[in-house]
């Protein structure tokens, strides 16, 4: 009966260590797809809930706490939901007839939501006061 060489055991263990890799790495991209898809989400539902609270309360000032407003008690808790995985803080912009809040998804990407019904992708993040996505 004649075992395994060296040489051979150390190709096996070369190839499963290539194939972890190959595994890791597409393990890696799927997990951040799917923190980019629940941001999304999540945003999707702050624009909703942004939408009930204005015909409620007649002004989206309610949204992001401005003109004397405070934030939404449902709107707070999404945006903290939703920095719990962004890479950086929501920015949140309202006045009292619109509404835009944005969060990176990468060091180069950010998802913008508006009163208008956009969802998109945009380059930078919203500037102060800014209440339509670019």
């Amino acid at each position: 009966m004649r075992g395994f060489t060296i040489v051979e055991l150390l190709i096996v263990i070369a190839i499963i260590g290539i194939l972890v890799a190959v595994v890791l790495g597409a393990l890696g991209d799927a997990r951040d797809e799917g923190l980019e898809a629940k941001i999304k989400s999540e945003m999707t539902m702050l624009a909703k809930r942004a939408k009930v609270d204005e015909a409620q309360a007649l002004t989206y000032d309610v949204v992001c706490g401005s003109n004397g407003f405070a934030t939404s008690t449902d709107i707070a808790r999404i945006i903290t939901s939703i920095e719990r995985f962004a890479p950086e803080a929501v920015v949140c912009n309202s006045t009292t007839e619109a509404f835009a809040a944005s969060v990176a998804l990468s060091s180069t990407t950010h998802w913008c939501v508006d009163s208008a019904g956009t969802g998109k992708n945009v380059n930078v993040a919203l500037a102060v006061g800014e209440v339509v996505c670019p």
